[in-house]
Order: C-alpha cells, then sequence, then structure tokens
C-alpha cells in the first residue's frame, strides 16, 4: 500500500513514499530507508521492490529523497525531519533505520550522534526515559533507532571519497575548487565544502558507541567504492547483536546478490520486529 507524502525539509520540500504495512499488527514497526550518494530512493527500482516486499507483512517502509548531492550535515538534518514527521505521523513502536553506502553515513551519524549510546561501557544505550506509556524509541528523546541496517557503508569517509572523487580531485576540493562529475551517471558539480564537511565526521568513533541493540552488516566482496575492510572495521567497533554478512564476488551495489541481501534484511526485521 503505497502513499506519496512530502515534508518540509530544512533546505526544501523532500518527497518520499510510505509502504504502509499491510498487516495491520506490523504497522507500526518501521523501516526508513536513506539512499547513497547521487543516487535515490528508489535504488534503480530494487529498493522500491524490496520495501513493497517488507511492506506485504513484515513492517511499514518509508524512503525519500535527499536534497541532489547535498553534504553530510544535510543530509543528517534532512533524515532528522523525516524522521520527525514519521515520528509524528506513523507514531512507531519499533524505528529501524537502514542506510546504503553515504546513506548508511548519515543514518550512523543521525543514530549515535545524540543521547544514543553515550554510555556504552555500562551498557546503558538509549535509556532516557520521560514516559510510560510512549514508545521506547520516542521515549529517549533521541535519534537512535532500535536496530540499523548497513548496506555497502563505509567505516571512514576520507578513504572513501578518495576512492569516489579520485585523489587529484579530492585533493583539489580540500584546496577550495570544485570537484565535477562526468559519467553515466550524469553531470554533477560537487562543491568544495562537500568534502571539508564530511571530514568533520569520524564515523567510526560514532559507531563504537552502539553498543545494544540490533546491528546488520552487508558488503560486497568485490566492492571497489568502499572496500569490504571497512565492513569488517565496523562490525569489529560496533557492539550490540551484531551481523556481518559478506556477498561473495559482488560489487558495491550488490548487483548480484541484491535479492540475497533483501531477503537478510526481510528475516533480520522479522527476528527483531
Amino acid at each position: 500500500m503505497r502513499q506519496n507524502f512530502t515534508v518540509a525539509g530544512p533546505f526544501g520540500e523532500l518527497s518520499g513514499v510510505i509502504n504502509l504495512c499491510e498487516v495491520e499488527t506490523k504497522r507500526r514497526n518501521v523501516l526508513v530507508m536513506a539512499h547513497g550518494f547521487r543516487g535515490s530512493m528508489e535504488g534503480g527500482g530494487r529498493a522500491a521492490q524490496l520495501a513493497d516486499e517488507i511492506g506485504e507483512s513484515i513492517c511499514s517502509v518509508v524512503r525519500f529523497n535527499f536534497s541532489w548531492c547535498t553534504m553530510l550535515t544535510n543530509q543528517i538534518a534532512e533524515l532528522k525531519a523525516v524522521l520527525d514527521f514519521v515520528r509524528k505521523t506513523l507514531q512507531p513502536e519499533k524505528l529501524f533505520l537502514l542506510g546504503r553506502s553515504f546513506g548508511g553515513a548519515t543514518c550512523i551519524v543521525t543514530a549515535c550522534e545524540g543521547d544514543c549510546c553515550t554510555d556504552a561501557a555500562a551498557g546503558n544505550c538509549c535509556k532516557i526515559s520521560h514516559s510510560n506509556t510512549a514508545p521506547e524509541w520516542y521515549k529517549r528523546n533521541t535519534y537512535c533507532p532500535d536496530g540499523m541496517v548497513l548496506w555497502s557503508a563505509p567505516n571512514s569517509l576520507q578513504k572513501t571519497f578518495i576512492q569516489v572523487l579520485g585523489s587529484e580531485a579530492f585533493q583539489s576540493a580540500l584546496q577550495g575548487k570544485t570537484v565535477v562529475l562526468d559519467d553515466e551517471r550524469g553531470h554533477d558539480e560537487i562543491p568544495a565544502t562537500f568534502v571539508t564537511d564530511l571530514l568533520q565526521y569520524d564515523v567510526a568513533a560514532l559507531l563504537q558507541r552502539w553498543q545494544t541493540g540490533p546491528l546488520l552488516i552487508i558488503h560486497g566482496t568485490k566492492d571497489c567504492i568502499v572496500t569490504p575492510e571497512q565492513a569488517k572495521m565496523n562490525f569489529e567497533i560496533a557492539g550490540g547483536n551484531k551481523q556481518l554478512h559478506y556477498m561473495e564476488g559482488d560489487n558495491h551495489h550488490l548487483d548480484l546478490r541484491f535479492k540475497e541481501a533483501g531477503n537478510l534484511i526481510k528475516e533480520w526485521l522479522k527476528e527483531n520486529g
């Protein structure tokens, strides 16, 4: 059951789609999907298909488009705006995040930069409580979800975007020059501030604060954009009930084993919903 929506984001209107779960008792478990750099909520049609499949009987799904090629700081603000919309309209009892690639970094920062996981050593991640009647994730008064899926997500933004933009272009951006990308995905001009902004964030240090709650990491063994060892590092530094699944022989987009990855996500949501 697809429903289009728009929300007033911090930098302009954001559009998206809600797959309201067809099983009413599962409707208030909600998965929010965040796409990658130069991507979209459609994911070439595959993200939309996965949302349809999950929405049939597992949970509701929300996907949306970030502003095009916007900075990480802006993406974090936009994801929070969508989560505020989800909180108000769907009133989830359980909230899950799924971040693909750069969207994974966005999810990590959003989930872990606030009150969430600040007392990891004591195992008290996200225990702030304000009301006995509100859903657990809402009582925490943060953007920390009940669980998170990292799909081809980076551990080092610097290493990743040196690969994405090229070493020479990356260094040029650090010197204040615009990076021009011309490829099969089109023509894009990436401002120097995009690079200087992302270097403010230590994704690995933030993910270390994730010490309770389920975490699913999926990564291709032949990913040349976000290298497979980054997934291993993410797995090692995070805590909680965590899983790492390598998609053997597959690339950054999981073109070969997308269906298998989708089945892993569906089973994980069933286990944790």
